[in-house]
């Protein structure tokens, strides 16, 4: 797929802050200045959207940017009316807030009226000129916590038992299975991030409001606020119902407006739709199956960005009901591609993973370190580029990341269930024949995991680790000693990671799309962006979703889903990802804990 890297453009000429008065503001609007719907709800994954017939005009994250900057461009549209949500992640998040910002600075009007709003949502409306909740309405300000579920004693009572093996103290990964309690490493790294990410939240809303931080820190203590409450704080700007603020918005567009909730979207849907109603048109969709166009790539030097999404595994990335994973053999082509694609000049690295396995993640960054060879590697951190998610990152030219990134946990882990004592337990009797050094030895089934094959194990992981750290020493050019200081598992944020050189700057993805032209001396508002890997074609996926139907990590997950669960499940699909169709010794440089967005 390609998009354009659009520059900012800073045009339009609307009112001052809504905070002053609305009468004046509306004074010096355009007549009658469009209104749009911008809404964040679903906002678009990272990895690039299928085109042609079943597109279904969905865009992808970078895309959603475009339009966001593409709005401040358009002259016609005065006021944003801003449908906030929850779920994106801190790194996305921040990316967003910048654009809406630039939006701002473009001189348009900001606005939002919501029913309810949490800690996420204020964060986004928190930016607005005109913030309304109705008077049964409801803020409702949680600070952060984690709440993890130890599992060993309830394995105990079947008799398993997990025997894990790490380097570094703070490799906690799967400690849920083989405590009963929380480790003092564990506790330490998740009150770090914890803590980041309170007093991200109350900055961030105490700035955009330009109000004391107390204010919005006894927001967090009342938790539940009226809306009479949080307009006295200054959460908020007007306590009203939805027709009174559309009075006041048509103040600020100078008239009546136009209302527009669907700026930008494009008509593929309305097209596919039109064909299905003419039995005749079902001729040419066949054709379109069966012979898809190819889209035509624009003349010209441009940039590449590679998109690495989700727990990383060898063989190829999938995408089915059960989530999505990076397979090296996906991610390694897709560089492969851009390397040898003479008109790419540089090569933007997308990372959104909580890493996985460690013989994978080599194999990825071994394709990086080729395609150095003949353009610059920049890496973009999303969310989460941890373990070996940041194993795929240290070797690249430059690595940007946010503040509120999840990065860091240089280590490895390995986990292998004891199942002996549920054996025993259900009278099961193992039997164990070998022939050979060591054969009978090496038998997990009857006794665990036996002393030789641990010792074995934890040789093999403190050299994969020793790799490990003296890679990233040499793609961080540090010395390998401080590194192995930061390194020992440790998860660290983005703002962090900083400071002990693990990242080198701060910017979300169109910071680092913009580096990368940089660094190849191309005009950002000017170069095309080739995405990567390319989005399957509709029968290859239509087969990958045949195959999450039958996958193991998708049945438990529908099920967990049907029973109300959905978030253990999305707890546990990372495990599983790793895990499903892999030997069960593979050695894992993955991060200890999931997170999930609320």
């Amino acid at each position: 797929m390609w998009t354009n890297a659009v520059s900012a453009c800073l045009l339009g000429t609307l009112a001052p802050n809504l905070r002053g008065d609305a009468d004046d503001a509306a004074a010096v609007a355009p007549a009658a200045a469009k209104v749009v719907t911008l809404s964040l709800a679903g906002f678009g994954g990272e990895d690039p959207v299928p085109t042609g017939l079943f597109a279904d005009g969905s865009r992808n994250f970078l895309a959603e940017l475009d339009r966001i900057r593409a709005m401040a461009a358009d002259a016609s549209v005065g006021v944003v009316r801003l449908e906030p949500a929850n779920g994106l992640d801190s790194a996305r998040s921040q990316d967003v807030v910048k654009e809406l910002k630039a939006l701002k600075a473009a001189g348009k009007k900001l606005v939002c009226w919501a029913e309810t709003l949490d800690q996420d949502a204020l964060g986004f409306a928190s930016l607005c000129d005109l913030v309304m909740v109705p008077p049964p309405g409801e803020l409702m300000l949680q600070a952060p916590s984690a709440e993890v579920m130890y599992l060993r004693d309830l394995l105990a009572k079947v008799g398993v038992r997990y025997d894990v093996l790490h380097v570094g103290e703070f490799k906690t990964a799967y400690e849920d299975m083989a405590l009963s309690a929380m480790s003092q490493a564990q506790r330490v790294e998740l009150t770090e991030l914890l803590k980041h990410r309170y007093e991200s939240a109350v900055a961030t809303i105490a700035a955009h409001r330009g109000i004391d931080r107390a204010n919005v820190e006894r927001g967090f203590e009342a938790l539940m606020l009226a809306p009479k409450q949080a307009l006295e704080l200054g959460l908020i700007d007007a306590v009203g119902y939805e027709d009174e603020f559309d009075a006041r918005v048509a103040q600020l567009a100078g008239g009546t407006p136009e209302i527009v909730t669907d700026w930008g979207e494009t008509d593929a849907a309305a097209e596919l739709k039109a064909k299905l109603d003419s039995p005749f048109a079902l001729f040419s969709l066949l054709k379109e199956v069966l012979e898809p166009q190819e889209e035509k790539l624009p003349d010209g030097a441009r940039i590449a960005v590679v998109y690495a999404t989700g727990a990383i595994m060898s063989g190829k990335s999938s995408i089915g009901f059960g989530g999505q994973t990076m397979g090296a053999d996906t991610i390694v082509e897709a560089l492969d591609a851009a390397r040898d694609d003479e008109s790419v000049k540089a090569v933007v690295l997308r990372i959104n993973s909580p890493g996985g396995s460690a013989l994978a993640s080599d194999l990825i960054w071994r394709a990086v370190q080729r395609c150095r060879e003949t353009k610059p590697v920049i890496a973009s951190m999303g969310g989460v580029a941890a373990s070996g998610g940041y194993w795929i990152a240290m070797g690249c030219d430059r690595i940007l990341a946010q503040p509120g990134t999840i990065t860091g946990s240089i280590g490895v882990v390995a986990a292998v269930p004891n199942l002996s004592g549920a054996f025993r337990q259900f009278g099961v009797n193992v039997e164990v024949v070998g022939y050979g050094p060591h054969a009978e030895e090496l038998s997990t089934l009857r006794d665990g995991l036996p002393p030789l094959l641990r010792g074995k194990f934890e040789r093999s992981m403190n050299d994969l680790y020793g790799e490990f750290v003296a890679k990233a020493a040499a793609g961080r050019k540090l010395d390998p000693t401080r590194l192995e200081e930061h390194a020992r598992g440790r998860v660290w944020t983005g703002a962090a990671a900083k400071e002990i050189g693990l990242i080198d700057g701060f910017g979300g993805l169109r910071e680092a799309i913009t580096y990368a032209c940089f660094t190849a001396k191309l005009d950002p508002a000017e170069t095309p962006v080739r995405e990567l890997p390319e989005a399957p074609d509709f029968l290859e996926a239509l087969q990958e979703q045949l195959d999450g139907l039958v996958s193991l990590r998708t049945s438990l997950a529908r099920v967990a889903a049907a029973l109300g669960a959905a978030e253990l499940a999305a707890a546990v699909a990372p495990l599983l990802e790793t895990a499903e169709g892999t030997p069960r010794t593979r050695m894992l440089a993955t991060l200890p804990y999931v997170l999930i967005e609320r």
